[in-house]
């Protein structure tokens, strides 16, 4: 009796060790990490894996998977020059830990691609601003850039609701300037939200 109690003791224990492993497998012990911590660990393991890019959390929910959390993330690589490129990744930390989904890519190599969320431009952003005014083939834009070579230049936009230039004034607009060291002077395109050209300017440093 003793040595049989003794056995179903030993099958007990096993049958409880087996349990506990396959539901920690199923992630029902899932380590609990706050939304800070999340956002913190993911944000650095982004900027890591791309020194000097640009990195933010765009969003961050709580996940579908219970103790995790839903992060959005925007990436921009070459951010000051001609043709930034523009990526938005998700993550569901710590569930996948740090393996992430593409959710959009923007632009790439001077190529801009249409939102798979939206089915727009996303003028919204300054990356996809620089890449549309450099891609547009603005005669003052393309003869700088040709002068000074694209690794030389240097761009920069800013977003302006109303913006009033050369005795007009546009609405919901970007500057987009290029700057090069070597150059006298500066060079502005000023588009609209579509991206439609609205003027372009040199200015003399």
């Amino acid at each position: 009796m003793e040595l049989l109690l003794k056995v179903l003791l030993g099958v007990v224990i096993v049958i409880a060790i087996v349990g506990v492993a396959f539901f920690a497998l199923q992630g029902v012990f899932t380590p609990q990490v706050t939304q800070a911590q999340a956002q913190s660990l993911v944000l650095s393991d982004l900027q890591n894996s791309n020194p000097g890019a640009v990195v933010n959390i765009t969003n961050s929910t709580p996940s579908q998977f219970p103790g995790s959390w839903h992060i959005v993330v925007s990436v921009v690589t070459n951010a000051t020059s001609p043709c930034p490129s523009y990526y938005l990744y998700s993550y569901d930390y710590p569930k996948y830990r740090f393996v992430y989904t593409v959710v959009d890519i923007y632009t790439q190599n001077c190529d801009i691609y249409e939102s798979s969320a939206t089915g727009t431009y996303i003028i919204s952003s300054y990356p996809v601003a620089i890449t549309k005014a450099t891609t547009m083939g603005i005669p003052l834009v393309v003869d700088y850039i040709a002068a000074y070579g694209a690794q030389n230049v240097t761009t920069h936009a800013t977003y302006y609701p109303s913006l009033t230039v050369q005795n007009a004034t546009f609405s919901d607009a970007w500057a987009v300037e290029y700057n090069a060291a070597a150059a006298n002077d500066s060079v502005y395109a000023v588009i609209s939200d579509e991206g439609a050209l609205d003027v372009a300017y040199n200015v003399s440093h």
